[in-house]
């Protein structure tokens, strides 16, 4: 799982030059960040899948774009289910197998209030390389970010 989360942080930064400031999409140019700023971001913007955990949220102010990062997880068994969703609610990317995971590049979207967020959903290392066997796998990982400064 580890590896799925630091593959998710590459592709966020890949993508981050094209993400406004959370600060300045929300109207407040120049406001401080804080980690009072991060939490579960799915639930706030009322597209959280049934079966999703929210298991933490952090600020990230020595990583350039100072995200904020909102971590979930999924059991395989609710993963397809999880995917499908968040594909319609939010325009997640199909997870493809590469290598030994199941992983999705980050895709970009908007809430309505405006703020950006990059989503991206992962599973853990795994030999299952068929879709229909999805519920072996014992958790998927889901990562939205928002980025907090200009790159």
């Amino acid at each position: 799982m580890k590896l799925a989360v630091c593959l998710f942080a590459l592709w966020s930064l890949a993508g981050a030059a094209a993400i406004p400031l959370l600060a300045a999409s929300a109207g407040v140019p120049d406001a401080k960040v804080t980690a009072g700023d991060c939490g579960d971001f799915l639930a706030q913007i009322k597209k959280k899948p049934a079966h999703v955990e929210y298991a933490g949220c952090r600020y990230a102010p020595d990583r350039q774009g100072k995200p904020l990062q909102a971590t979930y997880r999924v059991s395989g068994r609710y993963a397809a289910a999880t995917e499908a969703y968040l594909i319609k609610a939010v325009g997640l990317n199909r997870l493809k197998r590469s290598c030994c995971i199941w992983d999705s590049p980050a895709s970009q979207f908007r809430d309505s209030l405006g703020r950006d967020f990059l989503i991206s959903m992962g599973s853990e290392e795994t030999f299952v390389s068929r879709r229909s066997e999805w519920r072996r796998i014992a958790v998927f990982a889901i990562t939205v970010e928002t980025f907090t400064e200009d790159m």
